[in-house]
């Protein structure tokens, strides 16, 4: 007895990768990012966008930061 079939499979990765996009386009919103680029990234190859996300935010940050302030975080 195979516990999914192809069609439950298939339905299962499109319903990730939607939630994905969402998910995604909602933190770049947040983030002041391109909303639609990041929505169609996390559509496009789902949770393995999460990394690049971070990636891209920490950058955007510290470009409009600068290089010589410092910060403290608690």
């Amino acid at each position: 007895m195979q516990v999914f079939d192809s069609l439950t499979s298939i339905v299962c990765v499109i319903s990730i990768l939607i939630i994905s996009g969402v998910i995604m386009g909602h933190m770049a919103f947040t983030a002041g990012l391109g909303v639609k680029r990041w929505a169609f990234l996390g559509f496009l190859i789902g949770p393995v966008a999460y990394p690049l996300l971070n990636t891209h935010k920490r950058y955007a940050w510290r470009r409009s930061v600068g290089q010589s302030i410092y910060t403290i975080r608690f």
